[in-house]
């Protein structure tokens, strides 16, 4: 009998390791989308004359700050300045 078994390993079926890793990969996009959400606040006390150089306005921060604690605020706002940069 070897060490690692395959049995259940094409049914679909995923194992404690995957598991695992399943969970850690979402911990660290929760604490990803925390630590952008922070910067996202910080960009919320800059002056409106930096943040139209990024193409933002302070109203975009604002709506991007009051999306669901659990989306990141600086997917909104690049997508924002981008589209204003196309115009």
């Amino acid at each position: 009998m070897s060490v690692i078994s395959r049995e259940g390993a094409c049914d679909g079926e995923i194992g404690w390791a995957g598991r695992l890793s399943i969970a850690y990969a979402g911990l660290l996009a929760r604490v990803k989308a925390l630590r952008n959400r922070r910067a996202a606040y910080y960009m919320a006390d800059l002056p409106d004359h930096l943040l139209a150089d990024i193409g933002l306005k302070r109203d975009d921060v604002h709506a991007a700050l009051k999306a669901d604690w659990r989306e990141d605020p600086t997917y909104v706002l690049a997508r924002t300045a981008c589209r204003r940069r196309s115009n």
